[in-house]
Order: structure tokens, then C-alpha cells, then sequence
């Protein structure tokens, strides 16, 4: 007997029994967190990253994505995986939502991934498609494996569509939608395509109770709530959290309000979404700058000294050239200030 079967028949069990309590993850703004290394020795840094993740939970985020792509998921052995969840669960708390990435290259790698997250205490799990042999990824081949990982995960499961990381497999509207509607386990997808019309068709066929739909980015999060998103899973969300999710607060507040009160609210979201999505710039290029910019203006204000050095990317990467970070601490400059002012805020 395998170790996955040895150790998760009776999750699997309890799906199959259809006894499995099936939640849509809330609506709002979630970080999909970076990781920590020691800079000589290459390992975890536990302690730093509990840290790290207490500070994003209390920050005015919905939820924490653990081993998403901004995690370096896949230079992480299993055991490292199962570390970080059981460190990202020990820093928030009971009740903090927490959505564990899975992804593989298996089918049977992803299920030891979810059976994992599940022992751990995420509430549910973030699915990338297969893709490693891009051209034999048929479309088929896409309907099976999420068939199969539906019908045996014990936690709800939000799709994850991403080509960039997948050899190109792009899920379409249609064939989420269809997903979603055979099976009742699936529940949400992030579109890190960035496609805002995926969103309208999905927002039109699913309804939000039984459906969530999340932009992978921040820098489209107004695009994405005009037309039915649920909120964004944004990398950016590491670096400024208050202020990404106050954009979706003061949208989200227009929606409630009326005359010239949701006017005002929208405007002020869409200026500080316009501010936000300039300075987000330096991160488009990659998880070198992303970890730096979350170094420089977040992980200090969590309490881990000499975060540039433990948010250097993963060997074999590389760290950002010094001009890269003189334009990144430029261009975020502005929304250092808004995002200092917000958590003044929040103390006083």
C-alpha cells in the first residue's frame, strides 16, 4: 500500500460519502506569500516566516494562498511544502483561511499534495492543470485529471489557470464552467491569465455563492469587481496589503452606496487602484523583484530583519541587479506612504 493510501483513506472516504462540507473561499483580497531562506544554508526559515505570515493576516486580507507560484512552489521538496502550511496554520490561527497550492505533475503527486494540505489545516486547495508535456495536454487529458481529483479531494478546490507555468494549457470559460457544474467540489478558479472576459461569462453562468472567480493580479482587481469577480489572489498583495485590499473595499462599498456617496467611492478607488497598478510595475518582471519589493516595504514591519538577504529568489536564481532595485524603491515610493497611512489607521 502506497503512503498516500496509508495515510488519507478516510478523507477519501468521506468525499466519496458526500459528507464533505463544500465552501467558497470569501470574497476579497488574498496574498499568495513568498518564502523565506537562509541566505548561507539554503533551508527554511520557519520562524521568520510565521512571522511573515502573521503580518499578512493582519493586514486586512481575506486569505493567504501557501505554495502558490510566489512561493517557488515547485523548488520546494514535500517536506518543505508540509512545513510551510503547518508554520502558515501555527501563525494565523484556527480560523485565518488559508488555500494550499498543489500543483504537479501527476496525478498521484497532486493528490499526495492535497492529502498533505488537508493534515495541515488549509481550508482549500489551488489546482494547476497539468501541463509538462504541453502538447499532449489535450483538453481531455485536463477534463480527467480535475475529474479525478474531484472526485477524491477531501477539501474544496479552486482552479488554477495560469499558461505562463503550464506549457501554455489555457482553461477557457467553457470548460471551467463546465468543470464547475459536473463537479460541486469545484469550487472557484484564479485566472491569472488575466482574461476580465473570463470573468463576465463566469460571473453570467455560476452564481457567487456556489462560484468564486479571482483575478491573478491586482493590477485589473476594478476591471475584475465591475464584472463579477470575486476579488484577486495577487503576488503584489505581499508588498502593499492594505492597500490592495482597500481598492476592493472602497469598490465594494460604491456597490452598497448610493447617489453621490458611490460616486465619490468610486473614484477614489479607481485613483488608488491607478497609483497601485504603477508602482506594481517592478514586479511584472518576475519573483526576484517581487520578493525584493516584499522585503524592502512588508517583511520589516513583520519583524524579520535582514530580509533582503532571506528573500533572495531560490538557487539557481538570481537576485535583481542594482538598478532594478533603485527604479523598484522609486516607483513604490508613493504607495509606501498610502499603505504606512492605512495601517496608522487600522492602530488608532
Amino acid at each position: 500500500m502506497s503512503e498516500l493510501a496509508k495515510a488519507l483513506p478516510a478523507a477519501a472516504a468521506t468525499n466519496e460519502a458526500g459528507t464533505m462540507e463544500l465552501k467558497v473561499p470569501p470574497s476579497g483580497v488574498w496574498a499568495p506569500a513568498v518564502t523565506l531562506f537562509d541566505p548561507d544554508t539554503d533551508k527554511l526559515l520557519l520562524e521568520d516566516q510565521k512571522k511573515y505570515y502573521a503580518h499578512l493576516a493582519s493586514s486586512g486580507l481575506a486569505g493567504l494562498v501557501i505554495l502558490g507560484t510566489n512561493a517557488e512552489t515547485f523548488l520546494l521538496t514535500r517536506d518543505e511544502r508540509r512545513q510551510l502550511l503547518e508554520a502558515a496554520r501555527a501563525a494565523v490561527g484556527p480560523d485565518f483561511p488559508i488555500m494550499a497550492g498543489v500543483g504537479g505533475h501527476s496525478t498521484a503527486q497532486v493528490k499526495e499534495f492535497i492529502g498533505d494540505a488537508a493534515a495541515a489545516g488549509a481550508d482549500s486547495v489551488l489546482v494547476l492543470p497539468p501541463g509538462y508535456f504541453g502538447k499532449a495536454t489535450t483538453p481531455a487529458v485536463v477534463d480527467a485529471f480535475y475529474a479525478d481529483i474531484a472526485a477524491w479531494t477531501p477539501l474544496p478546490v479552486v482552479l488554477y489557470n495560469f499558461p505562463a507555468v503550464c506549457n501554455g494549457v489555457d482553461l477557457d470559460s467553457d470548460a471551467i464552467a463546465a468543470l464547475a457544474r459536473r463537479h460541486p467540489q469545484i469550487v472557484g478558479v484564479k485566472l491569472t491569465c488575466g482574461s476580465v472576459a473570463k470573468i463576465v461569462r463566469l460571473a453570467a453562468e455560476l452564481p457567487d455563492s456556489r462560484f468564486a472567480v479571482f483575478g491573478g493580479q491586482s493590477d485589473f482587481l476594478l476591471g475584475g469587481l465591475a464584472v463579477g469577480s470575486a476579488g484577486c489572489i495577487a503576488a503584489f498583495a505581499n508588498v502593499f496589503p492594505r492597500t490592495v485590499s482597500r481598492i476592493y473595499e472602497l469598490w465594494t462599498g460604491a456597490v452598497a452606496a448610493t447617489g453621490a456617496d458611490q460616486v465619490a467611492k468610486r473614484i477614489e478607488a479607481l485613483e488608488l487602484h491607478k497609483k497601485a497598478a504603477l508602482a506594481e510595475r517592478p514586479c511584472k518582471s518576475g519573483i526576484a523583484m517581487t520578493k525584493y519589493a516584499a522585503a524592502v516595504f512588508s517583511a520589516s514591519k513583520a519583524g524579520v530583519e535582514d530580509a533582503e538577504r532571506k528573500m533572495l529568489p531560490r538557487k539557481p536564481y538570481l537576485p535583481p541587479a542594482d538598478a532594478d532595485r533603485a527604479r523598484c524603491r522609486q516607483l513604490m515610493e508613493e504607495v509606501a506612504k498610502i499603505e504606512q497611512e492605512l495601517a496608522d489607521e487600522d492602530k488608532a
